[in-house]
């Protein structure tokens, strides 16, 4: 078994970033945007207001990009504790 410093960076980028993903995607589902004076828990889930999204598709590719980050984070870990 690796020693706590060489796997906690890898299990807090991973599930930091799979759940704000996750978050992101349920946001994008529910049709909950967000946007500067909503409640930090709107923020967190809120996709770009319509209104203010500069880049086309910017509401898929983020939560997708984060849960990319992610999952290989988490399998990178795997892959080191019991490859």
């Amino acid at each position: 078994m690796s020693a706590l410093p060489d796997w906690l960076p890898a299990l807090l980028v991973g599930l930091t970033f799979t759940s704000l993903g996750v978050l992101k995607l349920y946001g994008l589902a529910r049709g909950i945007e967000g946007g500067p004076g909503k409640p930090w828990l709107t923020r967190l889930r809120g996709t770009c207001p319509k209104s203010n999204c500069g880049l086309p598709g910017l509401n898929w590719w983020l939560p997708l990009l984060f849960l990319t980050i992610g999952i290989s984070s988490l399998l990178l870990l795997i892959w080191n504790l019991f490859g």
